[in-house]
């Protein structure tokens, strides 16, 4: 309808007078503005909620029983290696056990150090002393000294300790040709900087960082045992004897009479893998308690193999580093025979979950991420090579070579004994020539005197060597010698970072072009 002026008017004094009662004087009463009333807002639909609420919670009930009974027709009522192998997705999302399960309380982490420590210093000791040596190994001087590390001809330093004799048993002692300096992380690492930036080699322990790794892996039998399981299977080598020796064919032409070494390599668990270092441990200590340990754990993997074999055809096809075939070994002949067990953590691969996420997670001193953590180790972080990890058990020997780059060596369990050699004595270690499926490795036995003999320049070597427990840390230099034996079971990680040239000289006149 339109609106003439006297109506328009008349609306607009009516709106000024609204006005002026809403601005009025404060004696004013409320009387005289006007009143307006608020909609109220339709009261919710309760009974509908409740409804819509109750018929959700029916229908998520509903499925879950319909789920439910169907695993249980379709299940035997038991976990089976292959409903295992389905759930790896979600075990590999949960890497790490729950805290609560393998924590060590502090102070009984320290008393099992104090007890390693007094263990280890009751079954090996230096047979130098500072006045012998001109140093002393505990309190090394900041500047290297001009012969460090101090050194002895192999027939001496193998002479007094075969490499096949692995078990000491108490009250009897080994005296170790030891020349190399020991620096405490919290009161030398100064000095310790010193020798590294020097590329020398020492032995560097009490860093808070690897103690909590080896209260986890060795205080905690079942930690490792818990996040590598019985399921997935990783490299290992195998050997019917002791000695292992690296070799890589290629598919290439071995050299006219080559005899390929006995070692070869497989897929293992690693709960099959401890159950086999456990027995070897417990029967050279005569600790019952140990090869209970490892019959529990045979028992285990045998109830598995029936599972499996009741279950799917290959249910570990599909596994990451496993699923190949592999020649079966007896019951009988495994225990006989001697393993090396390795886990391989690739930096790429660290992003999701993997075993490779697991390794860097726990060693966050490798990771070249981390560089407040890692800048120690990982000299040069962007010249990382992974960090590989290789578990030994009693016995097992790895034949003398050098690597061409810095090694940073970690031991997290057990002992290792580490026979060392510089770079000058390359002539003097009997070595397969370039183009060898062994190349850079020693061609003679270091166990049998009478292989020597045959080396009459390897008997002029001149060496060192170092027993490592669980916490210490050997930093290796670019080309250093090392001959490895390991003393127990124990759990041992490596990492690489980058390569120096001031023994090149050395290799390349040991016909290897290093430069």
């Amino acid at each position: 309808m339109a609106l003439d002026s006297s109506d328009l008017q008349q609306r607009r004094r009516a709106s000024a007078s609204r006005t002026e009662n809403r601005n009025g004087a404060s004696g004013s009463t409320s009387s005289a503005r006007p009143t307006r009333r608020r909609r109220r807002k339709p009261e919710p639909n309760r009974s509908g909620l409740t409804l819509a609420l109750l018929f959700s919670v029916i229908t998520i009930v509903t499925v879950f029983v319909f789920v439910n009974g169907v695993q249980r027709r379709t299940g035997s009522g038991t976990s089976s290696l292959s409903s295992r192998v389905r759930s790896k997705s979600r075990s590999l999302q949960e890497w790490k056990p729950k805290t609560e399960q393998s924590a060590v309380d502090e102070s009984k982490a320290t008393d099992k150090a104090k007890q390693r420590a007094e263990r280890y210093d009751s079954l090996y000791r230096p047979k130098f002393d500072k006045e012998s040596l001109g140093y002393d190994i505990y309190d090394c001087p900041f500047e290297p000294p001009q012969d460090y590390p101090r050194t002895w001809k192999t027939t001496e330093v193998l002479g007094n300790w075969n490499p096949t004799d692995v078990t000491t048993l108490p009250p009897a002692r080994r005296d170790v040709y030891q020349g190399l300096c020991v620096f405490d992380h919290q009161t030398q690492y100064a000095t310790a900087l010193n020798y590294r930036n020097a590329e020398k080699p020492f032995v560097i322990r009490n860093d808070p960082k690897v103690n909590a790794v080896v209260s986890r892996w060795e205080d905690d039998p079942e930690y490792l045992h818990r996040v590598l399981g019985d399921v997935e299977e990783y490299r290992t080598e195998r050997s019917p004897n002791n000695q292992f020796m690296w070799y890589r064919l290629r598919g290439k032409q071995a050299p006219q009479g080559y005899q390929q070494p006995l070692n070869d390599e497989i897929e293992m668990t690693f709960g099959e893998w401890f159950e086999h270092a456990l027995e070897k441990d417990g029967k050279a200590l005569g600790d019952n308690d140990l090869i209970a340990r490892s019959n529990a754990l045979k028992e285990r993997r045998l109830s598995l193999m029936k599972e499996d074999e009741d279950g799917e055809d290959d249910p570990l096809g599909n596994d990451e580093e496993g699923g190949g075939e592999r020649e079966e070994d007896s019951e009988e002949s495994k225990e006989k025979k001697f393993y090396y067990f390795r886990v391989n953590a690739d930096l790429k691969k660290a992003r999701e979950a993997s075993p490779s996420k697991f390794i860097y997670d726990e060693l966050p001193f490798f990771d070249p991420r981390k560089r407040k953590d890692s800048e120690f180790y990982m000299v040069e972080p962007k010249k990382e090579r992974g960090i590989n990890c290789r578990f030994g058990m009693r016995g097992v020997t790895a034949a003398n070579h050098f690597d061409m780059s810095r090694n940073t060596i970690a031991l997290f369990g057990g002992e290792r004994r580490y026979v060392l050699g510089s770079p000058s004595q390359c002539k003097n270690m009997a070595l397969h020539p370039k183009g060898h499926p062994s190349l850079r490795h020693s061609s003679v036995d270091w166990t049998n005197s009478q292989d020597w003999d045959n080396h009459p320049e390897f008997k002029d070597a001149l060496i060192n060597e170092v027993v490592l427990r669980a916490g210490d840390v050997l930093y290796l230099p670019t080309c250093w010698f090392h001959y490895i034996v390991n003393l127990s079971l124990n759990f041992q990680c490596n990492a690489r970072s980058g390569t120096t040239y001031e023994n090149a000289h050395f290799i390349d006149e040991c016909g290897f072009i290093f430069h």
